[in-house]
């Protein structure tokens, strides 16, 4: 069968409301109690100067959100035990570092960084270009290697296709059993070639709908995307956030909000993502359990659309849902709305980003 606000919004407001947000995270982060227990992970491809900016991180950047990390004093934990823990009553506020793609840059400028603070990371492989030797691409023997000395390989599929653009010819059956096969093989050629890996898989481009999460559900795994902010015990574990932190959102200044993040206190169903042709205007509608997180003021959250800035954001106090809404259409492909809020006891930003996957008024996809 032939079958990709990653940060708030950047007004012009931005030296001035997110200067001094940066000034209140570094001078009470440290201070202030955490509001409940939560996870930020931190997503990188290529460490390099070179290729696609979108998906670059220059090695200069990559060593100053090291030493960024050093200073805040967050501890950096091995995802699975990030997830395994997000529940508990700990309430530490920790990071993890993942890497899409096996990118040789990793293992050349990435790892010796890491490995000299003693950091777990992520690396998240698509088995055929590993397989294939796809030029700049780690060889099974460096990811064992890598293994080795600690770090945990993660599902990125077989070949990096696009999980919800099933083709007219298609059927439905036969997409999600190509789906399936994509985790399934995947997961036996990682496994084959450096031992048991935990079950944890990126979704390529980050794109997902409710029938890959629940494929992932039904296969064990916990899953992410590409859209921004922290997750918490309240999370889907088959639609887990990431912040992107390649190109033009290798800024410090916004890496140092974003590790400071702390989740929304989200309940209730998960939303579809994909839109069906037409439907450019999505509504947002959360359920949150405000009340359980000191600080967090709903009625003080804001919601920005990807290319529009601030949107029209309501909070319905009776039913504890919040409803946010473009107020114009979407760009076909990946968009998302961001939404955030300033708790008010630890002077951090709570953050929940919710992707939307929008086809064209025919149901076709932009070629990439």
């Amino acid at each position: 069968m032939n079958f990709k606000l990653v940060s708030v919004y950047q007004s012009p407001r931005v030296n001035g409301f997110w200067g001094m947000a940066i000034v209140l995270v570094a001078c009470l982060l440290l201070a202030a109690p955490a509001a409940n227990a939560s996870g930020v992970v931190l997503q990188y491809h290529r460490i390099s100067d070179s290729g696609p900016a979108i998906t670059r991180t220059g090695p200069d950047d990559f060593a100053g959100h090291l030493a960024l990390i050093e200073r805040l004093g967050f501890p950096v934990r091995s995802l699975p035990d990030m997830l395994a823990g997000v529940c508990d009553s700990s309430d530490e506020s920790a990071i993890a570092i993942t890497f899409d793609d096996a990118h040789l840059t990793v293992y050349e400028q990435a790892w010796p960084l890491l490995r000299e603070r003693g950091w777990p990371f992520v690396i998240f492989v698509n088995t055929a270009a590993v397989d294939d030797g796809h030029g700049g691409t780690m060889s099974w023997q460096q990811l064992r290697e890598l293994v080795e000395a600690g770090v945990i390989i993660g599902n990125h599929g077989v070949d990096h296709r696009h999980m919800i653009r099933r083709p007219a010819d298609v059927e439905v059956d036969e997409w999600q059993q190509w789906r399936r096969q994509q985790v399934i093989q995947a997961q036996q050629r990682i496994d084959e070639e450096v031992g048991p890996q935990p079950l944890i898989f990126a979704y390529p481009y980050g794109e997902y709908d409710l029938a890959t999460a629940a494929l992932m559900e039904e296969l064990g795994y916990a899953a992410f995307g590409q859209q921004s902010g922290a997750f918490g015990c309240n999370s889907t574990m088959q639609a887990l956030p990431r912040f992107p932190v390649s190109g033009p959102y290798a800024n410090p200044e916004s890496v140092e909000l974003k590790l400071a993040s702390l989740p929304f206190p989200t309940s209730g169903r998960m939303l579809e993502p994909v839109q069906p042709p037409g439907m450019r205007r999505p509504v947002l509608s959360l359920t949150l359990d405000a009340g359980k997180v000191e600080g967090f003021e709903p009625t003080a959250i804001s919601c920005y659309a990807t290319g529009q800035g601030a949107i029209e954001t309501e909070w319905d106090t009776e039913n504890s849902t919040l409803t946010a809404r473009a107020g114009a259409p979407l760009p076909v492909g990946r968009s998302r709305y961001n939404c955030t809020v300033r708790n008010g006891l630890e002077q951090r930003y709570h953050w929940f980003s919710q992707p939307w996957f929008i086809p064209d008024a025919d149901g076709q996809w932009p070629a990439e």
